[in-house]
């Protein structure tokens, strides 16, 4: 008797031990960032009823297939891509993404779970990033960075909709040329600058040497009338000299002439002027050495009946 007492407690203990191993089993958790598919691993069965936060019943032995309820950020650093004009541009692009809950059966059954899923999403992303890229050539990636945001994100969008996910979000971060590139921009925008630069002072450097050409010409006009009027001031002096002198020689010639004619001598010019040279001698306060010709004959006339001598 107490054998079969001992078999049956054996029993039921082993029985509650399976139960409670069964009901284990059966019992799966999902936290509130989470949303999963029962697949029963035995069966090889997967539900499409999309289960939620919480603890979940399901076939014995079954399993979440499980994916993220939020949105998740996808990051792509430095990825190398060639526009359009066979240039490469490393960019750095940052954007968040979500599966659709509707499809998530459809993605399980196409990817397995999130990670073989993750897999798919990156390779289209990096994909949507080199087409973006070749719509853009150099000089529109600096100029029309907006754009190229757009159509980036609008060909993400498309394409993980063929997947069934969702994306928001989209940053551009970072855009890089290659370095010879960016010098070559710099050198040709400081000389874009230096020549707005030189456009702004164009006026104020005319009006410079324009003032400086005015000042110029009035200070050469000052100097030619000034000049002018030196000159009518040495003409009038020089004039006025002149005058003197030739009134100074005609007063002379004019004496010279009176006594001549007062003291009746009658010389020739070549005598006239050896008589001057005589007086010019006679004068003289120092001895005076000059070979001269002698005075032509003088005639002297008497009042009557004079003679010659």
């Amino acid at each position: 008797m107490d054998k079969r007492v001992c078999a049956v407690v054996v029993a039921v203990v082993a029985i509650l031990i399976l139960t409670i191993s069964l009901l284990a089993s059966s019992l799966k958790k999902l936290s509130s960032k989470e949303v999963g598919l029962q697949y029963d691993s035995i069966q090889k069965d997967l539900d499409g009823k999309v289960y939620t936060e919480g603890l979940h019943l399901g076939p014995v032995g079954y399993e979440f297939i499980k994916f993220p309820n939020i949105y998740t950020t996808m990051t792509f650093d430095k990825l190398q891509c060639l526009n359009s004009d066979g240039v490469r541009i490393n960019i750095d692009v940052t954007y968040q993404y979500r599966v659709q809950m509707t499809n998530l059966k459809k993605i399980a059954m196409d990817f397995k779970d999130f990670d073989g899923f993750q897999v798919v999403l990156a390779s289209v992303g990096r994909a949507s990033l080199h087409e973006a890229c070749s719509y853009f050539d150099t000089v529109d990636f600096q100029a029309n960075r907006g754009d190229f945001q757009d159509r980036l994100e609008k060909i993400l969008t498309d394409r993980y909709k063929e997947v069934n996910c969702d994306v928001e979000d989209l940053q551009v971060n970072n855009i890089q040329r290659p370095k010879l590139y960016e010098n070559a921009i710099r050198s040709k925008e400081r000389a874009k600058a230096d020549i707005r630069v030189a456009e702004e002072q164009r006026p104020k450097i005319v009006k410079e040497a324009n003032t400086t050409l005015r000042e110029a010409i009035s200070e050469a006009q000052i100097i030619v009338d000034k000049a002018m009027s030196q000159s009518r001031i040495l003409a009038a002096q020089a004039d006025a000299e002149a005058e003197a002198i030739l009134q100074q020689y005609k007063k002379e010639a004019e004496a010279y002439s009176s006594i001549l004619q007062s003291s009746g001598l009658n010389f020739s010019p070549e005598g006239f002027i050896s008589y001057l040279g005589v007086r010019v001698i006679a004068d003289a306060k120092n001895p005076v050495y000059i070979g001269l010709q002698s005075p032509a004959k003088t005639s002297y006339l008497a009042g009557s009946g004079g003679s010659t001598g």
